[in-house]
């Protein structure tokens, strides 16, 4: 008799023990609903901006459900120089030797990295100030749950060129 209950209580524990963690199972991957900039205006409002100017601070607020979020603007990439020379340091695969970059083309590099945002209502916020004027790739690196497992669901989405005056 009490090998049939132990059986019993096994059988029906066994199926919501597993039921609660099926829950979990599905993780989508994360969209980006909108890129906006703003420029802090003296009176401490936060106003929308669609021209850039280099030397000012702007914010990128990027309007999305994703529980990591980078924004790589794209306007520093200063490569080292051999000593003496005005040749470009390399690494072992052929690389080159970044000072500091924040280009996604050079993502995975050594001196390479994208912008820490941090999250605000709707989404996430970055601060930035373009150095020099030109036009810039920005782009913005999203993820989901599970980061350094096999649940990262990574999504990386080219906003297009910004215009920097």
């Amino acid at each position: 008799m009490k090998k049939i209950k132990f059986y019993i209580i096994l059988l029906t524990a066994l199926p919501m023990l597993v039921s609660s963690c099926l829950k979990e199972d599905y993780i989508p991957y994360p969209t980006v609903d909108s890129v906006k900039m703003f420029m802090t205006a003296v009176d401490g409002k936060d106003s929308l901006i669609t021209e850039v100017s280099s030397g000012k601070t702007i914010k990128f607020v990027v309007e999305s459900e994703a529980e990591v979020c980078t924004v790589w603007p794209g306007g520093i990439r200063r490569i080292m120089k051999q000593k003496g020379t005005a040749i470009d340091s390399i690494d072992m695969f052929n690389h080159p030797v970044l000072i500091a970059s924040d280009c996604f083309s050079d993502y995975g590099l050594v001196g390479a990295r994208g912008l820490k945002c941090t999250q605000v209502t709707g989404g996430w916020a970055a601060s930035y100030k373009y150095p020099n004027p030109g036009d810039f790739d920005l782009t913005v690196v999203i993820t989901n749950h599970g980061y350094m497992s096999t649940d990262y669901r990574q999504v990386i989405v080219p906003y297009g060129k910004i215009a920097v005056k």
